[in-house]
């Protein structure tokens, strides 16, 4: 039987639509602000579509090669420190997920890691500490720091609670060790809550630039999104060809920061989609304790 649209179906779908919308449109609104001319920009003329369409925010920053070495930098710390971070996640909460009478000592470890979740010592103390471990431009300053986030290791505790304990037993019964058990059972039973936890990780990594600006001093060594902070940041006419100023010229903060924003956006554009079927699943694991 065919089903009857009444007039509150109507109103749901237009709400659903317009809400829609709103969500898209500030995107749009960067896209086309990104190729629209300086003057149509700055005097609000910029809409719905794109006026005096040009490329030169996105050719101000890919003309630099510190651009395309950034990028590098960022793609080496997404690669190692997603790897890092899921490493120490499934290690550190395995054990903390098995039952009280199996690790009696998790109960501490648990406060422990809360109570540094919930304290730290502040900027300042994490400046001296990594000047004192001589991090200071190195890669590692932008990964070690954050090498086990704590409320995504509680995250992952509770999917691994979620996998029957007796499989646990069966499998150490067979004479599985701790590490045979946990690649083999629980991290194969727990992957679309291992690629929540991915995504998360790899937006932390790509959008992360504060952590280069403190502790990279070295341009050629800091991550795109420092870069693309510290382009409108600091300019150097002195060293600018008059062809580089006219180029300035014609662009304008709001033009070249919606550029950086397009640049930045389209690695996760492209890497959530093959995320996405993983992503409803591995919030929801997890979610009721039972």
């Amino acid at each position: 039987m065919k089903k009857k649209i009444t007039k509150g179906h109507i109103v749901i779908v237009a709400v659903l639509i317009l809400l829609s919308l709103i969500c898209l449109y500030p995107m749009w609104y960067t896209l086309i602000v990104s190729f629209s001319d300086k003057a149509y920009v700055e005097g609000g003329q910029v809409w719905i579509l794109p006026i005096g369409f040009n490329l030169k925010s996105y050719g101000k920053i890919l003309e630099d090669k510190v651009f395309f070495n950034a990028i590098w930098v960022s793609v080496k710390r997404v690669v190692v420190g997603c790897s890092v971070n899921m490493l120490l996640l499934i290690l550190t909460a395995y054990p903390l997920c098995l039952p009280g009478r199996k690790f009696p000592e998790g109960k501490f470890f648990k406060w422990f890691f809360m109570v540094n979740m919930l304290f730290n010592g502040g900027l300042i103390p994490s400046y001296v500490l990594m000047r004192q471990y001589g991090l200071f431009d190195s890669f590692w300053a932008m990964i070690l720091p954050g090498a086990l986030p704590v409320w995504n290791m509680i995250l992952m505790m509770n999917f691994f609670r979620n996998v029957p304990y007796e499989l646990n037993e069966s499998a150490a019964m067979d004479g599985g060790n701790p590490f045979q058990i946990l690649f083999r059972i629980y991290v194969p039973l727990s992957v679309p809550s291992l690629a929540c936890l991915l995504l998360f990780q790899f937006v932390g990594h790509w959008n992360s630039y504060f952590d280069g600006l403190l502790y990279i001093n070295d341009v050629a060594k800091q991550p795109l999104q420092t870069y693309i902070y510290n382009l409108s940041m600091v300019l150097d006419f002195t060293s600018m060809t008059s062809e580089e100023i006219i180029s300035l010229a014609e662009t304008s903060d709001k033009t070249l920061n919606a550029a950086k924003v397009v640049v930045a956006m389209v690695p996760i554009l492209c890497v959530y989609p093959f995320i996405q079927k993983y992503f409803t699943t591995g919030m929801t694991l997890g979610a009721v304790k039972g």
